[in-house]
């Protein structure tokens, strides 16, 4: 029994660490129209516009993943499964995306005239210099790595994320501070409103705030909280308090709450938050835009050379891609 629900605690991580974790600094996944050709060099993936993507990008970036994930959840992670889904399959699914994209990515760079500057491309030769110098030489030749490759890599990347800032800059996208505000609470939750009415009691003859809490709900009685996370009638009694205020009897859900506001105003939080939700929405307006283009893109891909590649048996590289490529082009 144990084990089971141990089991199940790793399926719920793996479910919600996958939908964020796989790299963060390019953050584009979504699907276009693929077929199959026999055309193919032994070291491509995939061809779009007049591009190839070789199996030397996807494995650095399977590296990466296969990295960031047995730090999660160990080594054993690549015998679980998400739904029908072998955990090895979805990541490399997820990896074939990201290189997608950003490959049709320079296809639209490319039609819209974007090019990189001349502190970019030296940014990208910095980067393919270090990246290449950290492989061992078995690396470079399981790989088959050449410093050329690398700095081709590095120059879609650094493309589909120049596509992408330019594009976003000039829209019209604001998120007020009001709107990001983080907030701390502590609330007490009844399930009738005769227990509400004996917690209200209970204050009233100034019982501390969080005791009275804890007695009701000792598992959760204090949280931050983000606009839009909570029940309509909550979020607003909640919002409406100033640092110290506590609310009378508010009904949410089903049950009751008396809700103390500890802080109105986390400003790092509401900060990261803001920062989040602009990016959020820069990603919605880009999309709006891309996609139509996107759909239009045929990518012929080498399915042969990609089943055989399994991500559990790919090399873990001392450098990280994602990391590099961040030091050097974000």
């Amino acid at each position: 029994m144990r084990k089971q629900r141990k089991m199940r605690l790793i399926a719920l991580l793996i479910t919600a660490v996958a939908a964020l974790l796989i790299f963060g600094y390019i953050r584009f996944f979504n699907g276009k129209l693929i077929y199959i050709s026999t055309g193919f060099g032994k070291d491509d993936l995939f061809k779009t516009g007049n591009n190839t993507a070789t199996l030397m990008e996807a494995k650095i970036l399977l590296s990466d993943a296969k990295t960031e994930y047995e730090a999660l959840f160990g080594s054993d992670i690549w015998q679980q499964s998400i739904g029908d889904v072998s955990f090895d399959d979805f990541v490399k699914d997820q990896v074939k995306t990201k290189l997608e994209r950003v490959y049709c990515m320079n296809v639209m760079a490319d039609k819209n005239g974007v090019v990189l500057s001349r502190n970019q491309r030296d940014a990208v030769e910095d980067a393919a210099d270090e990246y290449y110098g950290a492989l061992t030489e078995d690396q470079i030749k399981e790989l088959n790595v050449t410093k050329e490759k690398l700095v081709n890599m590095f120059t879609r990347f650094a493309v589909a994320q120049t596509l992408y800032n330019d594009m976003t800059e000039s829209m019209d996208i604001e998120v007020s501070y009001d709107e990001a505000r983080v907030i701390t609470i502590q609330y007490i939750c009844a399930d009738t409103m005769e227990d509400i009415e004996a917690a209200k009691k209970r204050l009233d003859n100034n019982e501390i705030f969080y005791v009275v809490a804890r007695d009701y709900n000792p598992d959760e009685y204090e949280r931050e909280c983000r606009r839009g996370e909570l029940d309509e009638s909550f979020e607003e009694a909640a919002y409406n308090l100033a640092s110290g205020e506590v609310s009378g009897i508010i009904e949410a859900g089903g049950k009751y709450y008396i809700i103390k506001c500890s802080s109105d105003n986390d400003k790092s939080k509401t900060e990261a938050n803001r920062t989040a939700i602009l990016e959020r929405r820069r990603l919605e307006a880009f999309n709006q835009e891309f996609e139509p283009f996107e759909a239009k893109q045929f990518v012929e891909f080498n399915s042969k050379a990609w089943d055989k590649i399994k991500t559990s048996s790919v090399g873990t590289i001392s450098v990280k891609f994602e990391e590099i490529y961040n030091s050097y082009l974000n």
